[in-house]
């Protein structure tokens, strides 16, 4: 199945050539990006942090890669040093705090948008993250967090009391899965935070006990 998966991509890039700048970015190796692609700015939020600076070309052109095109390689790249930055930046929760074997929870989607996408990039970088670090700091739980209401993207409005309207009351927690849990929430991008202040707020009053969201980028 693989070696066709394999041949079934080879014709598809003679036939349709990839973007010259996203075979650079999936020959790079992790080094060679951490040395290349800036640490984001710290967020104002500090229960949110990112990896990246999304104004970069390359997390840019790497985010872009993961959220239009499933880019496989470039998800198991970005995925593994979000998982490391995590590890680094939890240490301290993990021990001194009693932030033991959070949840990851990617942001979800509205099925509406899941149906037309085929994915949710979020889940993507989540189930890598939980791939990668095979049981021994995360559960990981899918279903916990669901998107009840469609909402127009965060860019497309003009303030922050748009953006927080927007989002209000869109997101739904499964109590039984998430209650007296510490969370993780996973996204690809921090823009603003408001998307994941929503998301933790839903899963505070559903009975979360600590949530601390972590990108790709910002």
């Amino acid at each position: 199945m693989d070696k066709i998966k394999e041949y079934i991509t080879f014709i598809l890039n003679l036939v349709l050539p990839k973007d010259t700048e996203i075979t650079e970015i999936e020959n790079m190796s992790e080094i060679d990006i951490l040395n290349n692609v800036p640490e984001a700015n710290e967020i104002k939020n500090n229960h949110y942090k990112a990896l990246f600076q999304y104004k970069n070309k390359i997390s840019r052109k790497a985010i872009w890669a993961i959220k239009y095109n499933k880019n496989e390689k470039i998800i198991n790249k970005f995925a593994g040093l979000l998982y490391e930055y995590i590890l680094e930046n939890l240490a301290d929760e993990m021990t001194f705090s009693n932030f033991t074997k959070p949840i990851l929870i990617p942001i979800p989607m509205h099925k509406n948008n899941l149906k037309a996408r085929g994915y949710n990039q979020s889940e993507l970088i989540a189930k890598e993250i939980y791939k990668i670090d095979e049981g021994k700091n995360f559960d990981i739980e899918l279903g916990a967090l669901i998107k009840i209401k469609e909402t127009p993207h965060q860019s497309e409005l003009k303030n922050k009391n748009e953006r927080l309207k927007n989002l209000k009351d869109c997101f739904s927690a499964n109590i039984d899965l998430i209650k007296n849990r510490n969370i993780i929430l996973i996204d690809d991008v921090i823009t603003t935070g408001t998307t994941m202040s929503e998301a933790s707020k839903t899963l505070r009053d559903a009975g979360a006990k600590k949530v601390i969201g972590f990108s790709l980028a910002h």
